[in-house]
């Protein structure tokens, strides 16, 4: 301020002076003040580099301002008026913290008293030192001179800072950042122009999309979706989760990785492709530990095994496309008379034991790549294809690099799920009169909707997804076992069959609210028709939960072959259709003619049977 008795002669009293803003008060009146709170350094003391350079900000954005009462503002002392962080109201429930505690013998203390046993204990005191001494707010716990750190960690105090200034209630945390940053395309830019150019949170373009975060240990499996039930990217799993770690924890045997391979000099072991006519069939022998082959079969594994070779055996089920698992040789292929069959020319009467050390669901394509020369047996062929020791070599990594899938779960609760602690040997098989619902060899598919996208999903006969998981849906192909899952409704629909595999925008318009749209938000897209229309499963159904207890990242994703045939059958019982399943298979077992089966696709049942 600029006194204006500066160009005058010099007062004689205090009433004499006068200021160069009196005018400007006096005509204008006195302006509002923008922001009356002081400003603060932000940042830690213990930071270092850049992040240690002091940067100014406002109290306002303290997430603490005003949630105490100012004490001095209670003995009318405060000096600070509108510019106090703390509150100016006479509140009981926001009290500060009386500095006696329980000790207190004042009546009537206004203030908050709690015991000490209530308060935490301070983290620097247990360090060693507290410079606030008798005063701080924290608990001060005496402690032997033992049982004290050698060396002060007072970095261990950046945690405590984040309680309330009482000691007691935690202080509101930061907020995070935005973690779905750039996570999914933008619609607006895949329909020609975005409003909000760079400052979009949506990718423009495939470059600059990022990695969808993965969601922390006890969040809800079950997917997600918006307060409104909206469908988005959020309910989808990322590229990671649904191409990799979706079977993780579904060992044939439990959580964990398995037995090592027992072949550490592959030039020393014999290595031998097996074709099975079913799953089913494999999982029965991850129990018996034991499989049947034709006499030339035996004849080429009873060499190498009687040459003091190790034999590792390689499975792979009719038409899956996949490899189901590994086990080693225990034991010479003999002959069993019972078996034999004199009006078939080389009948599977050869038994051998097997011991199991992998089950997984690698695609034939993945153990291509890994060994180019690789021949798998064909019903044209043969049921067992030998190899030569580097292509052996190959495929044994390829199969102990994928993750552990179980071979068969159990669609009707009578069955516990493997232990976690078990590795790899809490088998389990189906009971020899148990019948499944027959699907397509191989993996199937959960796709997502809402309850506006239902009915587009279900008029048009085509299911979509982001365009990230156009990878995890490769394995996606004509006439796999695909169901629905509604996220608003928490409802899993089914069964639905794969009528094409799985291309990008097959309706460019599908899913898009722009009728000139000339791209899906939801691109990946299949065309399905209905399979078996059954009631559908809620998502807290237990037998549900157990049969996608691996699933990681949500319900929406790939399945095993093994949840693939247990949903269907489950589904099958919701509608009755299994009781009609069990009778036509069981008067096709009897030999009775002229069956009539069920109104559904039964060119699987001979296939597979």
């Amino acid at each position: 301020c600029i006194l204006t008795t500066m160009q005058s002669p010099i007062p004689t009293s205090i009433n004499e002076i006068e200021y160069d803003f009196e005018d400007y008060v006096l005509k204008h009146g006195i302006p509002d003040i923008v922001d009356p709170l002081p400003y603060r350094k932000a940042g830690s003391v213990f930071a270092t580099g850049e992040e240690a350079e002091p940067v100014m900000t406002s109290a306002k954005n303290d997430p603490r301002l005003r949630t105490v009462v100012c004490r001095h503002w209670l003995r009318d002392l405060c000096m600070k008026g509108a510019a106090c962080e703390f509150l100016h109201q006479y509140d009981l429930s926001k009290m500060p913290l009386c500095r006696h505690g329980d000790r207190c013998k004042v009546k009537d203390c206004p203030f908050r008293h709690i015991s000490e046993a209530d308060r935490l204990e301070c983290v620097f005191y247990s360090q060693g030192f507290c410079i606030h001494g008798p005063h701080c707010r924290y608990k001060h716990v005496r402690r032997e001179r033992a049982d004290l750190p050698l060396v002060a960690d007072f970095t261990l105090g950046l945690s405590q800072m984040q309680a309330g200034k009482d000691g007691v209630t935690a202080r509101r945390p930061a907020p995070k950042p935005n973690e779905f940053y750039k996570v999914s395309l933008c619609k607006h830019f895949l329909q020609g122009e975005c409003p909000f150019g760079d400052g979009c949170h949506f990718a423009h373009g495939e470059h600059e999309l990022k990695k969808f975060p993965r969601s922390k240990e006890g969040d809800d499996s079950a997917g997600s979706t918006n307060a409104d039930g909206e469908i988005s990217d959020n309910m989808f799993a990322s590229q990671n989760d649904t191409t990799v770690d979706y079977f993780q924890g579904g060992s044939a045997g439990g959580a964990g990785d398995g037995k090592p391979t027992p072949i550490l000099e592959p030039e020393n072991a014999a290595f031998f492709v097996v074709r099975a006519a079913r799953q089913r069939d494999l999982a029965i022998s991850t129990v018996r530990k034991e499989w049947y082959v034709q006499r030339k079969h035996a004849e080429k594994l009873n060499t190498a095994f009687h040459a003091g070779k190790l034999v590792m055996l390689f499975f792979t089920v009719s038409d899956s496309d996949h490899m189901q698992g590994a086990a080693l040789m225990t034991s010479m292929a003999t002959y069993q008379e019972s078996l034999n069959d004199p009006s078939q020319d080389d009948c599977f009467c050869y038994r051998f034991k097997c011991d199991w050390y992998r089950t997984t669901e690698m695609p034939i394509s993945t153990a291509v790549d890994a060994a180019p020369d690789l021949l798998i047996p064909t019903k044209t062929t043969q049921f067992c294809q030998d190899m030569t020791s580097k292509t052996g070599e190959a495929v044994m990594k390829a199969i102990w690099n994928s993750p552990l899938v179980t071979l068969y779960e159990s669609c009707t609760g009578e069955k516990d799920p493997p232990k976690d602690d078990a590795l790899l040997t809490d088998f389990r098989c189906p009971i020899p009169s148990e019948i499944p619902w027959p699907v397509m060899p191989g993996p199937g598919f959960i796709f997502g909707c809402n309850s506006q996208t239902m009915d587009e999903c279900l008029g048009r006969g085509i299911f979509g997804l982001p365009a990230h998981m156009k990878h995890s849906a490769s394995g996606i192909r004509r006439g796999s076992s695909i169901f629905l899952f509604n996220v608003t409704d928490g409802l899993l629909f089914g069964i639905f069959e794969a009528l094409t595999s799985a291309t990008t925008n097959i309706e460019p318009q599908a899913f898009s609210k722009n009728p000139k749209a000339t791209s899906s938000p939801f691109p990946v897209q299949i065309r399905v028709r209905v399979s078996l229309e059954c009631p559908p499963l809620d998502n807290s159904d237990p037998i549900l939960n157990d049969i996608l207890r691996t699933r990681v990242g949500g319900r929406i994703g790939p399945l095993t072959h093994a949840q693939t045939e247990a949903l269907a059958t489950l589904l099958a019982t919701q509608c009755g259709a299994m009781q009609y399943m069990q009778e036509y298979c069981t008067k096709v077992k009897d030999g009775e003619q002229d069956v009539a089966p069920p109104p559904i696709a039964f060119k699987k049942i001979s296939n597979g049977n």
